[in-house]
C-alpha cells in the first residue's frame, strides 16, 4: 500500500504521516485490529489509485469496507453535499467509520492553521462543525470526541 501513496499521492498533506498519525490514535483508543487497519488505509481511495478490491483482497471485507465508509464521492462536485454523504456514509456503516472519521478529523485540525484563503478556512471549519453536530449523539461519552468538540469550538472563527 505504501507503494500506492508514493506513486500515486493526489493530496498536498503528508499522506503515509497523515495516515500514520490516525491509525497509531486508533490503536491508542485500543479499537480492535481491522479498525486501527481501516484507520492506517483510510485515504488510500481518495488520494491514490488504490480500489476497494485490492484492500480487500490484502486486508479483508470489513477493512475494505470502513476505508470505502470514511472515503468521499468524488462524483459529487458541491463540497457540502459530498460532505453530508460521507457523514450519512459512515453512520450507515456504523460506530467503526465514526471513530476511524473522528480520528482523522482530529489528525487534520493542525492543518486548519496554515490555510491562508478564507473561503476555504469557512468550508474546513464547516466540516468540522457538520461533522460534530451529526456524530455527538454516537460519542458525546468519548473523551477525545469532547477534546475535538473543545478544539473546533476554540478555532471557529479565526
Amino acid at each position: 500500500m505504501v507503494d500506492k501513496i508514493e506513486e500515486h499521492c493526489y493530496n498536498e498533506k503528508p499522506l503515509i504521516l497523515h495516515s500514520l498519525r490516525v491509525g497509531f490514535k486508533l490503536m491508542e483508543l485500543k479499537q480492535e485490529k481491522d479498525v486501527v487497519i481501516a484507520g492506517f488505509l483510510h485515504d488510500l481511495l481518495e488520494d491514490t489509485n488504490c480500489n476497494p478490491e485490492e484492500i480487500e483482497k490484502e486486508f479483508g471485507e470489513k477493512v475494505a469496507r470502513l476505508v470505502l465508509a470514511c472515503t468521499f464521492d468524488e462524483n459529487i462536485k458541491d463540497y457540502k453535499e459530498r460532505w453530508r454523504k460521507l457523514v450519512f456514509n459512515i453512520k450507515q456503516a456504523g460506530y467503526d467509520a465514526i471513530i476511524i472519521k473522528l480520528t482523522d478529523q482530529i489528525a487534520n485540525l493542525p492543518y486548519y492553521m496554515l490555510i491562508s484563503n478564507k473561503q476555504k478556512k469557512q468550508e474546513v471549519m464547516w466540516k468540522h462543525k457538520f461533522f460534530i453536530d451529526e456524530c455527538q449523539n454516537d460519542l458525546k461519552e468519548l473523551q477525545i470526541f469532547k477534546d475535538y468538540k473543545e478544539m473546533v469550538d476554540e478555532n471557529y472563527g479565526k
